[in-house]
């Protein structure tokens, strides 16, 4: 049956722990993944070109043509290929590693998805995103990351002041990004084994009680004539300074 392909809302799939994956190579990841792959609906020449991947790892196949696909999921596909995820569900902040980049408030799926591939390009292999953040499992998310936030461990924090006194007490050092009095720019910083880097919204950055928890501020050094980077363009550079 195919029928939830024809409602795809990331609301309802989330919280039973489902997500969509489009596209060959994202679809491919998910399949190679630690998730389970239960359904695929897919053109006849995707599934001839992954056929052996896709016996393997997934028992529910349909072949339609990318017509009837357009008609049953109402999105435009180009590549002619839907896939139901299981997620392996969330994790507990204690089951994470020992990078984590932190999302307060990142409502973006595109800053959220491209963040997540930044992430895992730099080691970052963990996320902890907030209630007024865009989960990583959202469609637009994981097509964005390339299919990376299925290698990801991923947390949820409903109180992330809490949650940042509990990393604490687990040995990491909580990094607020602000640009604002007291922060340290990187070229002047190493980061510690056990970090978590702290990205705040696209448009009003951390919350000020977040930041206050924070053990570290860090800042980029720019221009002021450019004044402020886009939130993924900032998260990428703060990530790529951590492999110094």
């Amino acid at each position: 049956m195919i029928d939830e392909f024809y409602n795809l809302k990331d609301k309802n799939l989330i919280k039973d722990n489902y997500c969509i994956a489009e596209t060959e190579k994202v679809v491919c990841k998910a399949l190679r993944s630690k998730h389970q792959v239960e359904k695929i609906i897919a053109t006849q020449e995707f599934y001839e070109r992954n056929k052996e991947l896709i016996d393997d790892k997934c028992d529910q196949v349909f072949i339609r043509t990318k017509e009837e696909l357009q008609n049953i999921t109402g999105i435009k596909l180009h590549h002619g290929i839907l896939a139901k995820v299981r997620t392996s569900g969330l994790l507990n902040i204690k089951e994470l590693g020992d990078r984590i980049i932190i999302f307060n408030g990142v409502t973006s799926p595109e800053n959220v998805g491209t963040m997540t591939r930044a992430a895992m390009a730099f080691g970052f292999d963990s996320i902890i995103y907030d209630a007024k953040s865009a989960s990583p499992y959202l469609r637009r998310c994981i097509r964005v990351s390339m299919g990376n936030a299925f290698e990801a461990r991923v947390a949820k924090s409903l109180n992330l002041v809490n949650d940042i006194s509990l990393l604490q007490e687990l040995g990491y050092t909580v990094i607020a990004t602000a640009n604002e009095e007291g922060a340290i720019s990187i070229q002047d910083f190493k980061y510690p084994q056990k970090t978590c880097l702290i990205i705040g919204n696209e448009g009003n950055g951390m919350d000020r009680e977040v930041i206050d928890a924070c053990d570290k501020k860090l800042f980029i050094p720019i221009t002021n004539y450019v004044a402020h980077l886009n939130a993924a363009s900032a998260a990428s550079i703060f990530l790529y300074h951590s492999i110094f």
